[in-house]
Parts: structure tokens; C-alpha cells; sequence
């Protein structure tokens, strides 16, 4: 998953406080047995097996995990087949760092393996510390930090004399996806980036690192792919089309949202080794950080030579389809999905999702066995290439459109589901009550309480994050405009990218019982089994015309003449949606009519006009963002093209729900 440890905070969306509170609704007696069906020892023999050995996209052991959910399926009663796509996905073919000055030395960029591991990367040397898609080179130059290298940062740098042209940044992970960091120093004149995991973040200050605890160690390194994610996903050379083997296909240099500047991914060990010979200005306050050194902007004395070489080839991946109905289901279909591929072990992302996640499936094929029938056919997809850029789900996202668009529903999210007992969830505003009915009846992992009543104490309306980008529904929300949800569990650690998140360390010290795992499978199990169950879609479609409205007026730097008319349609659109009785058909039909073919401007494949995520965050979502960054721009043209733009797709959606 590419959700970072270090985020911007998540833009909430609240429930209505009618659908919240502390009671416990009781469950039907089919809802008992899927529950009851869900087992821990199963989620732990799913988790188990999928990490036995580091899986990387594009890898037979890949593969391998996909025969392995394929098998899953089909003995829960799915049909099931593997699609396979051929993707632009370079490997690293060698990666070094050296100091070159003041005192010449070679940085060991390996993470270091514990003697007692029985799955080290001993066995897997070609599974090297590397960020996918870095540009090939070798640099050797002087070195500037440059915090987290947004554009904020730049700036101050900039402010203080500090010039990065020709220079390597070294660069802090988080608040920001790190593709954007790259971005920036590139359009600095950097000629190198160096991302290191601070151990502010998640380090030692924050608890036990691993193997004691579930915090990063000294040499531990977050991988990750550097593809700039907020202008488009999915195979970076078929952009809006499907990566078949015939697919035409554009040149590495035509794909502009790929570096054009090496990046290497450090430990905070070699961090360290670095900031000790920095000198340069001292930093203010902020930028200090967990290392046991004193932090100089620099450049210089200290100078590195980062060599990278990739060897730019194409790989097939592979999803894995899965349908589950009967002679009583529609077409229309709920799906359900979370990738498979992971940078190394993967054991909390994803394959914690893949565990809960296939747990669920079983349990739901289960209730089919004994006589169940699904009024919506349950699809569920084991995503390839997610880590790379949403490879998998993105491309099946484009092949399918036509069908996508005509019959899926919704989609349900489960990435990374188990990283701590704390439930959280994002969504579309129409599949809030979905989330918060099901929490009032899904129990803890502890048996204590119901999931609502620790998300939302208090009868508080629980907390639903906007969903952006950063995982397998952003191709279904932000490029086909489907509805989506994405829920997990979590807690803090520092195992992130690393080949410390192992089997070991989720049982150890992320779940030792599997019940979170169980719980989890619970949440989801039920969630689709309301959604399949409901004699009408749980769609609240009146939901979205107050989120509109709020976001409309959070528009700061609209003139009245332009925030009146977008409030006017936001009403209309109110109104009809509240007086509503859309069927299936006028409810997918509304949501495409929030798409506009020719995208956001600067980055087209981005369709849905009422969210993407942020063009300079990478995760978080922007509403209305074309509004939103006419206005950063400060282009009053464009501003009002984008005001009718929007004004125009909510009347659209409007005059379906009013026929």
C-alpha cells in the first residue's frame, strides 16, 4: 500500500448522528452465522502462507501468491480466473552509495537481518533497497537537506542562500508522497535525491524498534515507488489504457510523470553517516530530528556518489478475479478487492488485508453453500503491482470499463487492514451509513464492545476520512467515478516498506491471537453481505449534496458571484437527491455524470470533478479540485471555466435523479 506512516490530516466527513451511538442493534440470525463462520486460525494460516518469501510484483513468487488466493476462491464456491497484464516495471540491476568526501567510504545499503530470522534477505539477494521507478544515473555531488521536501521547504532553503542546483538532497520521509519530494528537488535543479526514514517518525523515540518492538531499527529502509501518482496510476506507459501485450506504448522519456533524477532509499544509520560530516547553516528547530547529531543544511564538506541502474523492462503481473453468485443474482455486483504484491514480506501490507479479506470471502461463500442467495453478485479482486503505482486494479479499471461503469456498484477497500487494534475507515459520503451500521455490529477483536463504540465514543458521529489516492479505489473513484470505501485497523510502527514487516513481527507484536485478523474479516464479511443482502443498494445518495455544500463553501477566494450559483446547483441537486427513489441503473448513471472526459486540467487522467487527490500531496484528497487549484494558482479565468465545469456535472447528476 502507499499510504505513508507521516500524513497530511485526512479531510473528515461525518456521519449523520441519527446512524451513530452506543446501542447494540441485534443481528439476524444469518448475520450470526457469517460472523461466527469468520475464524483467527484461518486469517493466520492465509497470512502465513503469503509470507513466506518476499513477493515483489512481477516475481514467480508473485505469482505463486496469486495461485495461492486463486485456490482460496475456488474452494469457497468462486468462480475464478487470472488476468494477466505485461507493465512497464524496472528492476534494479545494481544501487550503491559511497561517500567520496571528506573521508571516502562505501554505505552498506542492505536492512540487516537478525541471526535467528529463518526468512532473511540472505536468501533473496536480488531484493535490494531500491525506490521503483528512479531514473538511472550516477551522481556524485555535495549534499543539502531539505526536511521533507515540499515546496514550503524549497523555499526556506532558497530564503537562506541555500542553492540544491546540481546537488543531492537528502530528504525525510513523510507528510507527502515521496513521488512529490522527487518531483520538487527535480524542478529545484537537484540531481539526486536520498530518502531516509527519520526515526522522529518512526524510530526508536516512538517505542521498541524490531526485533523488540515493531518500530524501525538503525538500518531499517522504506522502499516505494517515486511515480508521480497525483497526475496519473496504473502502467506508466499505456496512460487510459489497458497494459495487454499488443497495447501501444510510450517511451520512458514521453511518460513525464516518471523522475527524470536517480533516487535512493536509506536507513536513518546511513542518514546519520551523512548529517555528521554536513556542515552549512543549522537548521531551525523543526528540521532537527531524532538522529544523534546536530543537522546543517549543508552543502558540503560532505559529498556522495549514488549510482543507480534499472533495467527497464516489461513484467507480467497478474490479478485474480473471483465471482460469487447464484441463479437468483443480478449483474449488477458489489466488488471487493486489496492487492497482493508487497516489497518484500509484505505481512501488514498488504497481506493483512488479503488474510481478513479472503477470510471474509470464505465465511460469505459459506452462507451461499447452505442455501444464501446474494441479491448482487460479490466480485473480489486480489490486485498486482499496487506498490508500483496501482498497477493492477488500474489497469483492470481501464480493460473494463464498459462493464464497470455499467454494473459495479460500489467498491470495498481492504488494504493493510491489521497494523493495530484502532479501526478507521475512509469513504464516498453515500457509503458512510454503510460503514457506521456495520460498526455498531461488528464486535471488537477483544469481545468487549462493538467497533462503534470505540471509533465513535460517546455517540459521537465517527470520523471518515476522505479518500484521495494511495490505494487500489482510486482508479474505481477518481478515473470511473464508482463509490468506494476503504477500511482498516491500525496502530503506530515503523515496519512500513521494510523486510521487517514479516510474519514474525504481525504475530508477535502487531496481533499474537489473529484477532484483529478475525475482526476485521468480520467488518468486511458483514459489510458485503448488507450491501449484497439489501433489496436496494445501501446507497445514500442524499449524503452527497451536504458534503458538497460544505466543501463548496470551504472554497476560499470564490466571489459571490461565482460560490452562489455552485450553492444553487449543490441545492438542486439536494433536492432531488432527498426525494430520490433511483433505481440501480439511474444510480450508477448519476455517478459517471460527475465525469468529464477531457480530466483535470494538468493531469487528464483524473476524471471525477468532485475529488482526486491533492496535486502536491499524493494521498490526500482535494474536493472539487479543479476549483480548488484555480484558485491556488490564482487564475481567475480558470476559476470560473472550473466553477461551470463543476455546476455543469452536478446538474447533470441531477437531472437523472429528477426524471
Amino acid at each position: 500500500m502507499l499510504i505513508p506512516l507521516v500524513t497530511t490530516a485526512a479531510i473528515t466527513i461525518l456521519a449523520p448522528q441519527e446512524a451513530t451511538g452506543n446501542s447494540r442493534p441485534r443481528l439476524t440470525p444469518q448475520q450470526e452465522a457469517l460472523a461466527a463462520a469468520v475464524s483467527p486460525q484461518r486469517a493466520e494460516e492465509h497470512l502465513r502462507t503469503l509470507t513466506q518469501a518476499p513477493h515483489m510484483a512481477g516475481t514467480p513468487a508473485d505469482k505463486e501468491t496469486a495461485l495461492y488466493v486463486q485456490r482460496v476462491l475456488d474452494e469457497a464456491g468462486f468462480d475464478t480466473r487470472l488476468e494477466e497484464y505485461l507493465v512497464y516495471l524496472p528492476s534494479p540491476v545494481e544501487v550503491r552509495l559511497e561517500l567520496t568526501h571528506p573521508a571516502p567510504a562505501e554505505l552498506d545499503l542492505r536492512e540487516r537481518p537478525f541471526p535467528w530470522q529463518a526468512d532473511t534477505l540472505e536468501q533473496f539477494p536480488e531484493f535490494m533497497t531500491f525506490n521503483g521507478y528512479s531514473a538511472s544515473g550516477v551522481v556524485d555531488a555535495e549534499v543539502v537537506y531539505a526536511f521533507y521536501g515540499q515546496k514550503a521547504d524549497f523555499d526556506w532553503l532558497d530564503s537562506q542562500g541555500v542553492d540544491v542546483t546540481g546537488k543531492i538532497c537528502l530528504i525525510r520521509y513523510g507528510r507527502v508522497f515521496r513521488g512529490l519530494k522527487v518531483r520538487e528537488a527535480a524542478a529545484r535543479g537537484a540531481a539526486g535525491v536520498l530518502l531516509y526514514s527519520e526515526p522522529d517518525d518512526d524510530g526508536y523515540p516512538n517505542g521498541d524498534v524490531y526485533p523488540g518492538g515493531p518500530f524501525r531499527p538503525r538500518s531499517g529502509v522504506q522502499r516505494g515507488s517515486i511515480m508521480y501518482i497525483s497526475e496519473i496510476v496504473g502502467d506508466p506507459l499505456t496512460p487510459g489504457v489497458a497494459a495487454t501485450a499488443d497495447a501501444a506504448r510510450l517511451t520512458r522519456e514521453e511518460a513525464s510523470w516518471l523522475p527524470d533524477i536517480p533516487c535512493v532509499p536509506i536507513s536513518w544509520g546511513n542518514a546519520l553517516r551523512i548529517f555528521e560530516a554536513m556542515g552549512g547553516k543549522n537548521v531551525p528547530a523543526p528540521w532537527q530530528g531524532g538522529c544523534p547529531t546536530t543537522y546543517h543544511t549543508g552543502p558540503g564538506p560532505v559529498q556522495v556518489k549514488m549510482t543507480v541502474e534499472m533495467d527497464e523492462q516489461l513484467r507480467p503481473v497478474w490479478n485474480v478475479i473471483g465471482s460469487l453468485r447464484t441463479e437468483r443474482t443480478s449483474d449488477k455486483y458489489v466488488l471487493v478487492g486489496n492487492h497482493r504484491d508487497a516489497w518484500v514480506y509484505g505481512a501488514i501490507d498488504p497481506s493483512s488485508g488479503t488474510a481478513a479479506s479472503l477470510e471474509a470471502m470464505r465465511s460469505l461463500g459459506q452462507l451461499v453453500a447452505e442455501g444464501w442467495h446474494p441479491r448482487v453478485e460479490i466480485r473480489y479482486a486480489s490486485w498486482d503491482a499496487e506498490e508500483q503505482g496501482l498497477i493492477g486494479s488500474t489497469e483492470h479499471a481501464e480493460q473494463h470499463r464498459d462493464d464497470l461503469q455499467r454494473n459495479c456498484l460500489a467498491y470495498f477497500n481492504c488494504d493493510s487492514a491489521v497494523s493495530g487494534p484502532d479501526f478507521s475507515a475512509s469513504s464516498t459520503p453515500e457509503l458512510v451509513d454503510i460503514l457506521t451500521y456495520v460498526a455498531a455490529r461488528t464486535t471488537t477483536h477483544d469481545g468487549q464492545a462493538r467497533i462503534l463504540e470505540r471509533w465513535a465514543p460517546d455517540g459521537a458521529p465517527p470520523p471518515v476520512g476522505n479518500l484521495g489516492s494511495g490505494s487500489d479505489y482510486t482508479a474505481f473513484l477518481c478515473h470511473l467515478g464508482i463509490p468506494a470505501l476503504n477500511v482498516s485497523s491500525g496502530g503506530g510502527h515503523g515496519l512500513y516498506h521494510s523486510m521487517f514487516d514479516n510474519f514474525e513481527a504481525v504475530a508477535t507484536h502487531i496481533d499474537p491471537g489473529f484477532e484483529i485478523h478475525a475482526a476485521m474479516a468480520r467488518f468486511l464479511a458483514l459489510a458485503v453481505h448488507h450491501f449484497a443482502d439489501a433489496p436496494v443498494p445501501p446507497i445514500d445518495l442524499a449524503a452527497i449534496g451536504p458534503y458538497l455544500e460544505q466543501y463548496a463553501r470551504a472554497l476560499a477566494g470564490l466571489q459571490k458571484a461565482e460560490l452562489d450559483p455552485l450553492l444553487a446547483a449543490v441545492q438542486r441537486f439536494r433536492e432531488a437527491a432527498e426525494g430520490t427513489r433511483a433505481g440501480e441503473d439511474e444510480m450508477i448513471a448519476m455517478h459517471g455524470a460527475f465525469l468529464d472526459e477531457t480530466g483535470l486540467a494538468g493531469r487528464t487522467w483524473y476524471r471525477n470533478l468532485l475529488v482526486a487527490p491533492g496535486r502536491d500531496l499524493g494521498y490526500g484528497a482535494t474536493v472539487m479540485p479543479g476549483i480548488a487549484e484555480a484558485l491556488e494558482d490564482a487564475d481567475p479565468a480558470r476559476v470560473r471555466l472550473e466553477v461551470a465545469r463543476v455546476i455543469a456535472r452536478i446538474d447533470a447528476a441531477t437531472a437523472i435523479l429528477s426524471k
